[in-house]
Formats: structure tokens, C-alpha cells, sequence
């Protein structure tokens, strides 16, 4: 027999080719990297170039003229966050809608997934139903509930006069402005914090609560140390979320209130808005924004580690 037939036949199958097997194993280590590839550089071409432009323009005073160059000021439009109480008055105001409706956003989310996966599991209409506000846009919340809110025929307003209780200007007043924010956004966004949550729970194992059932476990001790070790990931996620949305409050602020009244509601991105469009200090502008960016990514890198160190100890 010639012995390169006998080379090329194994047992009267063909030898896999050397190369064949150094292509389909290259293949299958950079695939992935393949089919990314398209997506990363898109994602890149969007995102790097303005985020290089906007940190080179904050060391800079933008000249809207032409002809005119801007004028290098190094740090000065960061030193000018220290002095500026508009600034500050903004900080404040998105801190504390921030804590306030995410905050709340978590324990009615909690609460109404634990209900819904207790009473009504499978009523899957009435989860559509919750889940309808987070699909809205968040320009259409918010006109919706301007008209609400609106102190001679608003929906608002009429109902509280035909129940005989107070109405109010609620958009309008200096202390329940930023409430009528927090309620919409409440209204808007408890739904995402509702599903993450009912996922979770939905993901749980079933035998330790059977275990726990055996021992005579209450509900809150069930709660408390099955429910919530194990849904702790879910929720770092969730309110990582809806952290890093809140901190960047717009559209409602804009419909809303446009920042009245007093500036009580004005929040950084709308006043980053203005300071760019309406004062055209781009510079300035700028250096706010890397603020806010570099301020949610070191406030999701504490939240992430402490959650983490609070797993390790448990």
C-alpha cells in the first residue's frame, strides 16, 4: 500500500488536517472579538471623541466667535466650582432628590414585589400594568403630569376640591416643587425597580424557604435572612441603575419647573444646560459635566465595594 494513503486514512476516515484544526481553534478563540468588533468601534467613534473634546474644552474659555481662539485657563473653570453657589445650589438639589426618590423608588419597588410574587403570581396582566409608566417616555410623563399639576383646571387640584381638602400650586411653591418632581419621578420609575426586584425573587431557590418553614421561620426572618442575602446582587444593580439616572435629572426639571422657583429644583444637568447654551461658557460647562462623570463613577465604585464587603461579611 502506497504510505501516503496510509498516512491520509485512519481507520477509514480522513486525518483532520493540521491547519484546519489551527483555524478552527483561532476561530473559536477570536470570534467573539470578531463579531464585537463592528459594535466597539461604533460605540468608540461615539463616545471618545466627544469625551476627549469635552475634556480639552474645560481647560479652556470657549469664544463662540470664529476667528477667535480660546483662551487656555488651565484649572480655572475647576477652581470656579469651589466659588459658585449656583453651582452648589445645584449640587444640593440633585443630592437630595437623588437620595429621596431612589430611595423611596426601592422600598415600593421591594414592597410591591414581594406582594405580587406572595398573592398574585400569576396575574400577569396586573405586572403589565405596573411596568406601564417605565415604558413612557420621559418627555410624555412629564407634560402629562404638568397638565396634572396645573393649579386652575388641573386633574390634581379638582379632585382634592371635590374631596373638600386643600389644593395647591404644586409646581409653583418653593416647598412643593421638588416634591411634585419626586412624585413624578417616583410614579415613572418605582416599575424598573419593581421588575429587577420580582426577577430576582423569581430566581431564588425554593429549598431553603422550605427548610425554613420546617424550623417554624416567621416571614421576616424568611425576609431577612434568606430573601435578602440573596437578592443583594439584584439590588446592587438596581440601584446602581437608577442612581446613575437620577444624577443626570433633566427632561421633568425642564417641563416642570425649569428650575423655579428660586432655583429650588434647578438640578446640575439643567444648569450645565444653561451655562452652555444660554451663557455660552462651553468651558465652564465642561468641567461641570467631567464633575458629574467622574463624581457617579467614583460613587458607583463605593457602592459596588461596599455592597461587596457587606457579602463577605455575611
Amino acid at each position: 500500500m502506497d504510505d501516503s494513503a496510509s498516512t491520509a486514512t485512519v481507520g477509514d476516515t480522513p486525518a483532520p488536517s493540521f491547519i484546519g484544526e489551527r483555524l478552527e481553534r483561532w476561530v473559536e478563540t477570536h470570534l467573539r472579538y470578531i463579531m464585537l468588533a463592528p459594535a466597539v468601534l461604533i460605540l468608540a467613534a461615539l463616545t471618545l471623541f466627544p469625551t476627549f473634546y469635552m475634556f480639552t474644552l474645560s481647560f479652556q474659555k470657549f469664544n463662540p466667535a470664529v476667528d477667535v481662539p480660546n483662551e487656555w485657563v488651565g484649572l480655572g473653570n475647576f477652581a470656579r466650582l469651589l466659588t459658585d453657589e449656583k453651582f452648589h445650589n445645584a449640587l444640593g438639589n440633585t443630592l437630595f432628590f437623588t437620595g429621596a426618590a431612589v430611595g423611596i423608588e426601592f422600598v415600593l419597588g421591594l414592597s410591591f414585589a414581594l406582594l405580587v410574587d406572595k398573592y398574585i403570581r400569576r396575574l400577569n396582566f396586573i405586572k403589565t400594568i405596573l411596568m406601564l409608566p417605565m415604558m413612557l417616555p420621559p418627555v410624555a410623563v412629564a407634560i402629562t403630569w404638568k397638565l396634572i399639576y396645573q393649579p386652575q383646571f388641573g386633574v390634581l387640584n379638582d379632585f382634592l376640591f371635590r374631596l373638600g381638602l386643600p389644593t395647591g400650586v404644586w409646581t409653583s411653591g418653593a416647598d412643593s416643587a421638588m416634591w411634585a418632581i419626586i412624585f413624578v419621578d417616583i410614579w415613572e420609575w418605582t416599575p424598573f425597580i419593581f421588575l429587577m426586584m420580582l426577577a430576582g425573587i423569581a430566581s431564588l431557590p425554593e429549598e431553603p424557604y422550605e427548610a425554613a418553614d420546617l424550623d417554624g421561620a416567621s416571614a421576616w426572618q424568611k425576609f431577612r435572612d434568606l430573601t435578602w442575602p440573596f437578592l443583594r446582587p439584584v439590588v446592587t444593580i438596581a440601584l446602581l441603575l437608577r442612581l446613575m439616572d437620577a444624577l443626570r435629572l433633566f427632561d421633568q426639571v425642564f417641563i416642570l419647573t425649569r428650575g423655579g422657583p428660586a432655583s429650588v429644583t434647578e438640578t446640575l444637568s439643567l444648569y450645565i444646560f444653561r451655562v452652555a447654551l444660554r451663557f455660552q461658557d462651553i468651558g465652564y460647562a465642561a468641567a461641570m459635566s467631567l464633575f458629574v462623570l467622574f463624581s457617579t463613577i467614583v460613587l458607583s465604585t463605593w457602592f459596588i465595594r461596599r455592597m461587596q464587603m457587606d457579602d463577605s461579611k455575611a
